[in-house]
């Protein structure tokens, strides 16, 4: 309702853009794409365009920048430039479902990826397979520990408390350890998952995000 009422009339209804403002679903934003620099924009505006502020309150501003986000998201398999099917290839190829599952197919140490092109814009999955470490969510978060025996143990964390930690070993068995029992231990907030920056062709990672992105949520 916020961008039928506020934005519509220069960007358009389906917020592709007019004549004197531009699309909001291309995946790129002029002033910045993060939450906080679309909050500025919308709240403050753009001194010398016809972008001016909004008096709308908090939540109102996150629900429209929620919006936005979703309408990106909706477009993103249709304006993705790579072929898809030969995405598949590349996805294959580079052993991708070691980690991650799509369908019924794959891995489980990485993101589940069978409905990505429904979370994920253009610009963020390219940023997830060229720099994974950009934003990692806490149940992909490692765990580096040596035991007071001087044993080293690694493995995914699972679930913390205070008096002890879980993890999934690489050879996929659960561990619970005691803190107690740990001489150290360490969560490592990056990815397991390689940057992919320099290893792929320009066209194989366009191919690859296509392929990413027409991997949606069955609609109804």
């Amino acid at each position: 309702a916020s961008f039928r009422s506020q934005c519509a009339a220069c960007h358009g209804a389906e917020a592709v853009g007019g004549t004197v403002a531009p699309s909001l679903v291309s995946g790129t934003f002029k002033h910045g794409g993060s939450d906080e620099a679309l909050f500025a924009v919308i709240t403050k505006g753009v001194p010398g365009t016809p972008m001016v502020g909004f008096k709308l309150n908090g939540t109102e501003v996150w629900q429209l920048i929620a919006y936005l986000r979703s309408m990106n998201i909706a477009k993103a398999a249709g304006q993705a430039t790579g072929d898809a099917a030969a995405g598949a290839r590349v996805y294959e190829a580079n052993h991708c479902a070691n980690c991650h599952t799509i369908g019924a197919t794959g891995g489980y140490s990485g993101p589940d990826l069978s409905e990505i092109g429904s979370h994920r814009s253009l610009p963020q999955i390219e940023s997830s397979i060229l720099d994974p470490d950009i934003q990692v969510e806490p149940d992909y978060w490692s765990v580096k520990a040596r035991t007071k025996s001087g044993q080293d143990v690694t493995g995914r964390r699972m679930n913390e408390d205070m008096d002890s930690i879980q993890i999934r070993e690489p050879q996929g068995h659960l561990r619970s350890l005691r803190k107690a029992d740990l001489a150290s231990f360490e969560i490592v907030r990056k990815s397991p998952m390689p940057s992919f920056k320099g290893k792929l062709s320009a066209t194989d990672l366009q191919n690859l995000i296509a392929y990413l992105a027409s991997q949606r949520a069955i609609e109804g």
